[in-house]
């Protein structure tokens, strides 16, 4: 896959099938639209392309920070995984933002032979009162493009989108979140030091700090996961949350690698995802209780994967 930093870094006018937006999370409605594209350039004989953006639009433009589901390079990595032949990965920013749309479709014009545009139902290209479907059909007769609008795609009634998996997540709902994103959510932190509960208690866990600038933590609960250090990669059970049977009221994150204990992890780079949810995080009244719960979680959780494999 070709990757550029701004259109005019292409300078071969490429004849493309095209998409553009955020795609935050790559979700099945994103999937959806690329597959689009890249039959549709299968079809004619040209380039697929996308052009998407970092920081997302909605961040800059509500001026409030706003974590995105994937990093960039995770983005890109994944785009590519789709077999997209040519990728823009455009910085967003106040300046771009104000661009009016004649003036960016003119730019797409310039510098790609643009044989048809893909977009969803909502899709703009600046307001959506001034760059809406409307705008674009008109610009599509105009310029003499296709125009190919794609239904949302849904879950349980609602329209997937980057905003309701944001919601789902932190809900602690993460069943529901990997079936909206067609995959395991995942996040990355570092492995440090922890007070050692668990190994006294028979279930040592690697204690994790967070990449906190770079991924959403699911809500408070136990959580069936996969854990990966280095290459490789093992099945756990993750708690997040603030450990009430402690009286502690700071955030953690521990995960518990099953058939294998893990010592000596401390500074060591951590990929966590998340398969399914086991519980909501409760305070117990003794250490037995605890022990036992986690027994019964643990048990689970094995089960769930099995599940899984099976399928």
């Amino acid at each position: 896959m070709e990757i550029f930093n701004k259109l005019e870094d292409i300078k071969t006018r490429p004849s493309v099938v095209l998409a553009i937006g955020s795609f935050d999370g790559l979700h099945r409605g994103h999937r959806k639209i690329l597959g689009i594209v890249r039959t549709k350039a299968e079809e004619l004989g040209v380039k697929s392309m996308i052009i998407t953006f970092a920081p997302t639009p909605r961040e800059v433009l509500s001026g409030q920070k706003e974590v995105a589901l994937m990093k960039p390079e995770e983005k890109t990595d994944a785009i590519e995984a789709s077999g997209i032949d040519m990728l823009v990965l455009k910085h967003f920013d106040l300046e771009f933002a104000k661009m009016d749309p004649e003036t960016f479709l003119n730019r797409l014009l310039t510098y790609l032979d643009l044989k048809v545009l893909v977009a969803g139902p909502d899709h703009s290209i600046g307001k959506k009162d001034e760059a809406g479907i409307k705008f674009l059909k008109k610009s599509a007769e105009a310029h003499d493009f296709e125009l190919i609008v794609v239904d949302k795609t849904q879950y349980k009634g609602f329209d997937i989108s980057s905003q309701l998996i944001r919601k789902t997540l932190k809900d602690g709902k993460i069943d529901d979140v990997s079936t909206m994103l067609g995959y395991n959510y995942r996040i990355s932190g570092t492995v440090i030091p922890g007070q050692q509960r668990g190994r006294t208690m028979g279930f040592p866990t690697l204690n994790i700090d967070p990449d906190m600038r770079s991924c959403i933590i699911p809500g408070f609960g136990v959580y069936c996961v996969s854990v990966k250090l280095g290459k490789d990669r093992y099945n756990g059970i993750c708690n997040i949350g603030i450990r009430p049977t402690f009286a502690e009221d700071e955030l953690t994150m521990e995960v518990h690698v099953l058939e294998k204990d893990l010592e000596h992890q401390y500074n060591k780079h951590v990929e966590i995802r998340f398969k399914h949810f086991v519980r909501e995080e409760r305070k117990f009244d003794t250490m037995d209780a605890l022990i036992e719960q986690i027994n019964r979680d643990i048990k689970k959780c094995k089960i769930l994967t099995e599940e899984k494999c099976q399928h």
